[in-house]
């Protein structure tokens, strides 16, 4: 009999990007990351040991369906948070299950090998991987609702990527609320969706993303290119990759599965000129 899996729960648009919130996220509300470096590893593993099984129903957010979507048969989206029949209906609660503590994570992903062709198992918008270019840049402005310390002024990385525009043929935004990104240059796109996103950091043009510490930078380690050659720049202003760095949720290399190179910059926020010379130098 098929039991339903709850691997997210909360409200699809939490993070609407305006900064309105200083706190962490709430427990209602499963972040992007700790759903694809906890949540999601932690369900492929059950899988692969018959703790779970293929018909089994995953229950997640909208946007990130695709993420169990190639893996298991059945994947639904419900707002946890609003429908009582449906919390009294959960069989396994990974939300809740503190799989971090037993996932074997250190010194590199213990069950790599084994389960690497689930982890990297998504569907990607072909339109995007099928697009001629040579140069992609991703920027990631960070103006979410929530740890807003790590945000940076939305004024900022429109000056960062006006100072882009002519250095690559393409520049990927993502991101609630950069929508008007766009505007800045004719090869300035603005991604709305998760697997949008994803497609983009899986072109094989795709050589640097930038951003401060953000959940988005984990799925480039998990669905980056397969080139190699992908950088990730993020501005680390309060030094939370050195004070938690050996926190696979902080860029610890045991998850690096597409093996990115990381720029990491903390002390005094550069400027957007700066930023650009951090990446090209």
């Amino acid at each position: 009999m098929s039991r339903n899996v709850l691997c997210a729960k909360g409200t699809n648009d939490y993070n609407h990007g305006d900064g309105s919130a200083g706190g962490g996220t709430p427990d209602t509300q499963t972040e992007a990351a700790t759903e694809l470096i906890i949540n999601r590893l932690a369900v492929i593993d059950m899988l692969q040991t018959g703790e779970l099984d293929k018909a089994d129903t995953i229950i997640t957010l909208p946007e990130r369906m695709f993420l169990y979507e190639n893996i298991f048969d059945n994947v639904e989206v419900v707002d946890y948070n609003e429908h009582r029949e449906i919390q009294q209906k959960v069989n396994v609660d990974i939300v809740m299950g503190n799989y971090w503590q037993t996932l074997d994570y250190k010194p590199f992903y213990k069950h790599y090998e084994r389960d690497k062709d689930l982890i990297h198992n998504i569907t990607y918008h072909d339109h995007i991987l099928n697009e001629k270019l040579d140069n992609i840049l991703v920027v990631i402005p960070r103006l979410k609702n929530s740890d807003t310390r790590r945000n940076l002024d939305v004024q900022y990385w429109k000056d960062f990527v006006l100072k882009q525009r002519n250095k690559v043929e393409k520049i990927i935004i993502f991101g609630k609320g950069t929508e008007d990104f766009e505007d800045i240059a004719s090869n300035v796109t603005y991604v709305d969706t998760l697997q949008e996103y994803c497609s983009w950091i899986h072109h094989k043009a795709c050589k640097n993303v930038v951003s401060t510490v953000s959940g988005p930078c984990h799925y480039i380690q998990h669905f980056g290119n397969t080139n190699g050659d992908t950088t990730l720049t993020m501005i680390d202003t309060h030094g939370l990759c050195s004070k938690h760095g050996t926190d696979p949720s902080y860029f610890d290399p045991c998850i690096n599965f597409t093996k990115v190179k990381l720029n990491i910059i903390s002390g005094e926020t550069p400027t957007p000129h700066q930023l650009g010379s951090h990446i090209w130098e």
